[in-house]
């Protein structure tokens, strides 16, 4: 199953739009894990998107914040209220906030990555709700210094494969830090953005579009995350 995701990080709503129209042009899914409302993700295409939850729970950490992980949850999830899957930003995680997780109802925890593995498969948690690992991330693609001719991964549609694309970088074609880092003071400010995208050589935008081409071309069914745990469900009762 090839399935496509994006945590969106807070991202103005030209940059989503922007990664959306990409998906809707070559007609392939997406599960988009939200940090905030957004108007292009509410009106977006459902037929092709579903809108999972992205919540910051670092800020308690670093001790930023007074609120708790109920209210930081419950604050997205009001916004959310359809939700059925959480990616946490930074992939924040702990068995008190998995059952926070599980207290809400939701079906399915996209917490784990495992970069480049090929033989990723979901499994049921102690709670009763789903994991589906990822293995790949664009940001995580630029860390470890690879180049975005490729993703390093065979696109088996026999196999579970979940990408993660951050529409700040298919925005920007990100393809290394320094990009990114240059550009950030600008992040809610899209006209200036573009003056810092990638032209030079191939970056994440480019990657994101040879891969939507690759379904389009071959016919390869795409799947939203909760096709993923419905899935799994229905084949492990």
């Amino acid at each position: 199953m090839i399935v496509f995701t994006s945590d969106i990080d807070w991202a103005p709503e030209e940059v989503i739009a922007d990664t959306l129209n990409l998906f809707e042009v070559y007609g392939v899914k997406c599960t988009f894990f939200s940090t905030h409302h957004s108007l292009e993700l509410t009106k977006s295409n459902k037929k092709l998107f579903e809108i999972g939850i992205h919540p910051n729970f670092n800020p308690i950490l670093n001790g930023s914040s007074d609120k708790r992980p109920d209210d930081i949850l419950d604050e997205i999830m009001d916004i959310h209220p359809e939700a059925q899957g959480i990616r946490s930003h930074s992939m924040l995680q702990s068995t008190n906030l998995l059952q926070l997780f599980a207290e809400r109802k939701l079906l399915y925890d996209a917490n784990h990555f495992m970069p480049y593995h090929t033989d990723i498969k979901p499994f049921r948690l102690w709670n009763g709700m789903i994991r589906i690992p990822y293995n790949w991330e664009d940001d995580v693609h630029w860390a470890y210094g690879y180049s975005f001719d490729s993703s390093g991964i065979e696109l088996d549609p026999d196999k579970l494969i979940v990408f993660d694309f951050h529409p700040i970088h298919v925005f920007l074609n990100t393809e290394n830090k320094y990009r990114y880092n240059e550009a950030k003071k600008f992040y809610q400010d899209p006209k200036t953005l573009l003056n810092y995208r990638n032209k030079e050589v191939v970056g994440t935008r480019d990657l994101l579009i040879s891969l939507l081409t690759f379904c389009k071309q071959n016919k390869n069914e795409t799947f939203k995350m909760t096709d993923v745990a419905i899935d799994f469900t229905r084949n492990n009762p």
